[in-house]
């Protein structure tokens, strides 16, 4: 699965260096397609998928 960051790159390829769809796929590595729906898209929202949990140190952190 591609990364937030590769998209944003892409984006910065396509958009600020005038790359072609084409060159940038052969760039990162990765399908034609991925790089279109990149393009096309608007930026994407970091997402929390899960609430994380205190650390195990948590009532202990006032001692350290």
């Amino acid at each position: 699965m591609i990364e937030m960051v590769q998209y944003d790159y892409i984006r910065y390829l396509y958009f600020n260096e005038g790359l072609s769809q084409r060159s940038i796929a052969k760039k990162i590595g990765v399908h034609r397609k991925t790089v279109k729906r990149a393009i096309e898209n608007p930026e994407q929202k970091y997402n929390l998928t899960a609430v994380k949990d205190k650390p195990i140190n948590g009532k202990y952190e006032h001692l350290v």
